[in-house]
């Protein structure tokens, strides 16, 4: 049985792991079962891929790890720098610009689990939103806007997609991290550059968190 199930975007976001849970994958830390799984990337194939996931392994508790741009005007922040989400939210900028609505019903933010965010940060990693828009944000002056507009300090595209579907599973979750690049015109290369160093980042600090028993994370259901 699955006591943590860590999900990512891609294989190479999971590349940090191999060496605590081997090249499947799929292994035990302390007295933990761990397994990891690409889900895909964009938020309707990281919605279907952790849902999937999430029914076939019915773990304990989901981690989504990956990588992820900064908003720009915020200081403090570099590459390879791990943040820990506590809420992530739905981003669209044409609702912000009064151009779309939002349907009153539907989930627009949602909230990591408290126990497992204080656990993940008690060595490493800050406490910040993440902010999941459909597309890359490229606007420079968009990207500015996104702190004053949401509180969010991050940009992933897949968090919220990972989030609801843990939200509809009952399952409790978890984000970590690493920075990459300043989100805007400049990301994309900054992207490639940083990549595998701000994976092996993130991936640090959940396999310290694992190796620490987990503190945090709740027990079955």
């Amino acid at each position: 049985m699955v006591d943590v199930l860590v999900l990512a975007p891609t294989s190479p976001d999971l590349r940090g792991l191999r060496a605590a849970l081997g090249d499947g994958l799929d292994g035990h830390v302390g007295a933990l079962h761990v397994r990891a799984k690409p889900i895909g990337v964009g938020l309707p194939a990281a919605g279907v891929g952790a849902a999937r996931r999430i029914e076939r392994y019915q773990p304990r508790a989901v981690l989504l790890l990956g990588t992820c741009g900064i908003y720009p005007g915020q200081a403090g922040y570099q590459p390879h720098d791990v943040l820990v989400a506590q809420q992530v939210h739905l981003l669209s900028h044409d609702v912000d610009a009064h151009r779309a609505a939002f349907p009153d019903p539907m989930s627009v933010r949602l909230a990591a689990n408290a126990a497992m965010c204080a656990g993940l940060t008690a060595t490493r990693g800050r406490l910040v939103n993440v902010a999941s828009p459909l597309a890359e944000t490229r606007d420079d002056t968009l990207a500015g806007s996104v702190p004053a507009t949401h509180g969010c300090q991050a940009e992933h595209l897949e968090a919220f997609s990972l989030a609801h579907a843990c939200q509809l599973l009952q399952v409790p979750f978890g984000v970590v991290l690493a920075i990459t690049h300043v989100v805007g015109s400049y990301g994309r290369d900054d992207f490639r550059r940083f990549h595998r160093q701000s994976s092996l980042a993130a991936a640090e600090v959940v396999v310290g968190w694992l190796h620490a028993g987990a503190p945090g994370l709740p027990h079955r259901a």
